[in-house]
This record gives C-alpha cells, sequence and structure tokens, in this order.
C-alpha cells in the first residue's frame, strides 16, 4: 500500500456535513492523521480565504490553505499570499458584458492581500441563496452600480450563481464564446442552485495543491484526494489516489472514481481509515 503523505480534501459536501460541521470521528482521524502518521493536510476549497480559515484551524492545519478553486494560496498562520493567479481585467469584463445580457446575478470576487472583497451591483430577488450568502458576508460585500464599468483591475474571479438550468444554460455559452477563463461548475440539485466559477484559465484545485505539494516535497502520487462535486475532479485525477464522496451527483459517479461513504456518514474518516491507518505508523530517523 502507498503511504500517503498528503491528504488533499474538499470542504462543502465532503470534510462538512450537511450542517456544516466537522463530526467527532472525523475531526479525530484528522488529528491521528496530522500528529502519529505525520500526513499533511491541505484543504482546497472554492470558498473565499476568509470563510475557509476557521474551519481549518478548528482541526489544528497549519499547511497553506488553497481557495478559490486553486486561485489563491495563503498561509492560515499569518494570511501571507503564497499564490495568487488572477483573472486578466479584459476577460473579466467581457463575462460580466456576456452574465449582464443573460441577466445572471452576478458578484465579483478580489483584494487577495486583505479580507477578501465581495462586488455586487445587485442581486434578483428570486435567487434567495445569493441573496443569504451575501447577507452572511455582509462586511465583505461592496455594493456598486454597474459591476462592468466598476472592475479596473484583474479580479481573483467572476461568478454567476442561480438555478440549476439556466446556469447550466449559461455554462454552455461561456464555453462555446469566452476564451481565456476557466469555467468550474459545482452544482446542488437538492437545492436547486449552481455556481459558475470563472477563473484565470491555469486554476484548479489540482494546480493549487500541487503547489502546495511541491513546497512540502510531495510527489503526486504520495497524494490521497477526496472530492464531491464538479470542480474536484482536476484534483482527484491529480492525486495519485482520488476518492469521490458517495454523496455525490450520479452523472459524477458514472466517471469511474473510487467511492467513499457520503458525508452524513464520514466518508473523509473512512477514507483516511483505511489509506493511512492502514500503513505503519513513521519512525524518527
Amino acid at each position: 500500500m502507498t503511504n500517503y503523505r498528503l491528504l488533499a480534501v474538499d470542504l462543502d459536501g465532503t470534510l462538512l456535513g450537511p450542517d456544516s460541521q466537522i463530526t467527532p470521528r472525523t475531526r479525530a482521524a484528522l488529528e491521528c492523521a496530522i500528529r502519529e502518521y505525520d500526513v499533511a493536510v491541505v484543504v482546497a476549497t472554492g470558498r473565499r480565504f476568509h470563510s475557509a480559515r476557521p474551519i481549518a484551524q478548528n482541526v489544528g492545519l497549519t499547511t497553506p490553505l488553497v481557495t478559490h478553486n486553486g486561485a489563491l494560496v495563503k498561509d492560515i498562520a499569518t494570511s501571507a499570499v503564497h499564490y495568487y493567479q488572477p483573472l486578466e481585467l479584459h476577460v473579466a469584463r467581457e463575462l460580466l458584458a456576456l452574465g449582464k445580457a443573460y441577466g445572471a446575478d452576478t458578484i465579483v470576487l478580489d483584494d487577495p492581500e486583505g479580507d477578501g472583497r465581495i462586488v455586487t451591483d445587485g442581486v434578483s430577488e428570486r435567487n434567495a441563496a445569493l441573496r443569504y450568502y451575501l447577507e452572511l458576508n455582509r462586511r465583505y460585500v461592496h455594493e456598486v452600480d454597474d459591476l462592468r464599468t466598476s472592475v479596473t483591475a484583474p479580479v481573483t474571479q467572476v461568478m454567476f450563481c442561480g438555478p440549476c438550468v439556466p446556469m447550466q444554460e449559461l455554462a454552455q455559452i461561456l464555453e462555446r464564446d469566452v476564451t481565456g477563463a476557466r469555467l468550474l461548475m459545482t452544482t446542488y440539485p437538492h437545492n436547486d442552485m449552481t455556481i459558475l466559477d470563472l477563473m484565470h484559465p491555469a486554476c484548479s484545485k489540482a494546480a493549487g495543491i500541487a503547489y502546495v505539494a511541491a513546497q512540502l516535497g510531495v510527489e503526486p502520487e504520495a497524494i490521497l484526494a477526496v472530492g464531491d462535486n464538479y470542480n474536484d475532479l482536476d484534483m482527484l485525477r491529480y492525486a495519485g489516489r482520488g476518492i469521490l464522496m458517495g454523496n455525490a451527483e450520479p452523472e459524477l459517479k458514472a466517471l469511474g472514481f473510487e467511492l467513499t461513504a457520503p458525508n452524513t456518514e464520514d466518508g473523509v474518516a473512512q477514507v483516511i481509515e483505511t489509506y493511512i491507518f492502514g500503513n505503519p505508523r513513521p519512525t524518527a530517523s
């Protein structure tokens, strides 16, 4: 059995349960993997740094945090930027114009050095999920009259959010008409919500994990990765072993990845117990 030295793990739908909490069993498995098996645990998420950081700190992680689907890697302790790949200005403006023409609810995320800014020019009344997100993160929200004219420098990402069907239609338009950006989709059919993240073409969770792994001297074959959604696929393919959560959508399960239990049944803990605790503990040299 391969001795895995790095565990790359998604947050929502993977490490976190439906209540957005980490269960005692999963917490214990993470702590044991770090302390007794000398495994580096790296969170790779589509979330903003200041949203993911408290979760990582709460379980004692010290490795750099991969956020914004790999566009931004920051130090958990100091918030220092390790790696940043923004979306070019002219591409961001093209995306914003296209989104406006489509009538999509849109936000722009930037300010990588600081707390992370969420820029909006308004959200439709029907989009309860995005309105809730903005209310929850009110301290970071910056309201403008028109996103297309307010964006004057490269940004971390452009994000469209809405019901699944119109967002999937918009995704097809973006893939057809836009160059210079990478589309990463996260879908939650049970909530009828799909998020479309538009990033620099080089961005992915795999790229972020590869950067951190290189700093730690870990080869891809020694990486164990766990995720549940479309934006995790590159990371799962990059790792020596990529495992899909049992709560993933059927379309993802059909891709042939190895499956673990759902996040309601400690799927991440089961991966750790099988593939990390199944190895001998490292001995001090």
